[in-house]
């Protein structure tokens, strides 16, 4: 795994999401922003491009309870609750919105040195925002090595790393900066296994970046 080579992937790390009084908390998930911070200090410490998804909902999008969808207001678009955590805040952040972007709008985006934040209307990266799979195809011809990690590990990080394996590119899941919702998350990390997905952790990462590092300066 070489930094230049290499893309994070950060999944939904907003404070509803992850702290505490969060619309859609769930309890103990905010064991993993210790490991959240220590990867987005990794990513510009290898100068890595992080490429984030957010949820950003208004108030008439389908998943919300009071349109007949599944979940209660969360992450709605302008509240404190929709920002990112502080330890994952993006600092030259490109925000790309849920319609179609025009030719050129999208080689910006591509080209944007600093973190790509995807804003959608639904859970699912690649259905909620049209841009997630064109941006994703254009930054993986040159980073083939995806580093995922994130909330939640039944829903949004299992949309998103469905997505990514039909782009074909290499998957390293961080075990230990993804949350799961119940008990579930084991067996989901067990299938991802089984389909070629690699599990890892904030450490081992250090560890293989720092060797790509050191690797590519021989």
């Amino acid at each position: 795994m070489r930094p230049e080579t290499t893309l994070f992937y950060d999944v939904d790390t907003q404070r509803d999401f992850l702290l505490p009084g969060g619309s859609l908390h769930i309890a103990g998930s905010e064991r993993i922003i210790p490991a959240l911070a220590a990867m987005t200090t990794l990513a510009r410490r290898f100068q890595i491009r992080i490429f984030a998804t957010t949820d950003s909902h208004r108030s008439g999008d389908l998943e919300l309870e009071r349109n007949g969808g599944a979940y209660p207001d969360h992450c709605m678009s302008g509240t404190p609750g929709q920002l990112k955590i502080d330890e994952t805040a993006p600092l030259d952040p490109l925000f790309v919105l849920a319609r179609q972007l025009r030719p050129d709008e999208l080689a910006a985006a591509v080209a944007h040195r600093g973190e790509l934040v995807i804003e959608k209307q639904a859970f699912d990266a690649f259905a909620g925002n049209s841009n997630t799979a064109a941006i994703l195809r254009e930054l993986l011809r040159d980073r083939p090595d995806v580093v995922i990690y994130g909330v939640y590990t039944e829903v949004c990080v299992n949309d998103a790393i469905r997505g990514l394996r039909a782009l074909g590119c290499r998957i390293h899941l961080v075990a230990d900066a993804t949350a799961d919702i119940g008990a579930d998350g084991p067996g989901y990390r067990e299938r991802w296994a089984a389909e070629g997905v690699d599990l890892t952790t904030v450490a081992e990462v250090m560890r293989a970046l720092a060797a790509g590092a050191a690797g590519a300066a021989v």
